[in-house]
């Protein structure tokens, strides 16, 4: 067999390493995933009636599929991403998706995450904490005194709509990469 400075190398241990570089690659490129498209669509449909975030359904897809720690450490790092990217406070973002990574990783043993009701349910009351804690930071820690746009108040509902899909598609995406739900 192989060996190594250490001795010879055990085939678990090969699987194992393989493994986790499957699962770093799988969450490196759903992440970069999300966070172009996240960005296109804030780029075309920002501001709008008919703007999703579709980061903040992934972020609860993953607390609900593979558990709170994931979800809460992708959420903080494509809202880190997202801030960067933005001319808001830095941070706001990144605590609000880490809180709902956690929260859904929390409730994942509660909901049948494979029901579209409560996909949508979900999303949406999810999405309302999230615009209230959101307009809460702004308001006590933005120096800018913006007009409010009542645009952002269908998000919370566009995010309903477009939950199952999104889902959905993390479903089939998980199944191409093999990579199984965590079961607790």
């Amino acid at each position: 067999g192989e060996t190594s400075p250490s001795g010879p190398v055990q085939p678990d241990s090969s699987r194992a390493c393989a493994y986790s570089m499957k699962k770093a690659l799988f969450f490196f490129i759903t992440m970069w995933i999300l966070l172009w498209g996240q960005v296109m669509s804030n780029h075309f449909l920002g501001g709008t009636f008919f703007s999703v975030q579709w980061i903040l359904i992934a972020v609860l897809h993953l607390g609900l599929v593979r558990g709170p720690w994931a979800a809460e450490w992708t959420g903080f790092l494509l809202g880190l991403f997202v801030d960067a990217s933005s001319l808001g406070l830095l941070g706001v973002h990144s605590i609000l998706y880490a809180l709902a990574g956690y929260a859904s990783g929390m409730f994942r043993r509660q909901l049948d995450s494979s029901k579209m009701w409560t996909q949508a349910i979900f999303a949406w009351m999810v999405s309302m904490v999230y615009v209230v804690l959101y307009l809460i930071m702004e308001r006590f820690f933005s120096i800018n005194e913006g007009a409010f746009q009542w645009a952002f108040l269908t998000v919370p509902l566009m995010n309903a709509l477009f939950a199952p899909v999104v889902f959905k598609l993390l479903d089939l995406w998980t199944e191409v990469w093999d990579m199984e739900p965590v079961e607790h």
